[in-house]
């Protein structure tokens, strides 16, 4: 395959995938939302993590959209050691707007920094 039949394809599966799912059929990050890089605690998992996405999902009992999280968990750690508790390192989870503390008193992370801190992970 030439450069040109590489590039001819590329566009080809665009046009396809495009076809399948608009561009415009994802919604954008809520207005409402906390910003990307908040420091959060997950009620559910007991741990601290960083917020990198935001989306409506259900709608509650007023009629009210619910604003879902995806969460980038860090590791838990001993107070007397660094030593991590638990097996897995880092994970993703979506957590409901209420089952979330948010830290708004420390200055949110830069996501491209903590992307590249992690060895290029992708969040």
């Amino acid at each position: 395959m030439t450069k040109m039949d590489d590039t001819d394809l590329v566009e080809r599966l665009k046009e396809a995938f495009d076809s399948l799912i608009p561009p415009d059929s994802f919604p954008e990050y809520p207005q409402e939302a906390l910003e990307m890089g908040t420091i959060v605690r997950s009620i559910t998992h007991n741990r601290l993590a960083v917020i990198t996405d935001a989306f409506y999902g259900d709608v509650d009992e007023t009629g009210k959209k619910i604003i879902i999280y995806t969460l980038f968990l860090f590791p838990k750690r001993t107070p007397l050691d660094n030593t991590s508790l638990e097996k897995d390192k880092y994970y993703l989870v979506n957590e409901y707007e209420y089952n979330i503390i948010a830290y708004l008193m420390m200055k949110p992370i830069n996501m491209s920094k903590l992307k590249s801190f992690l060895g290029g992970l992708p969040l």
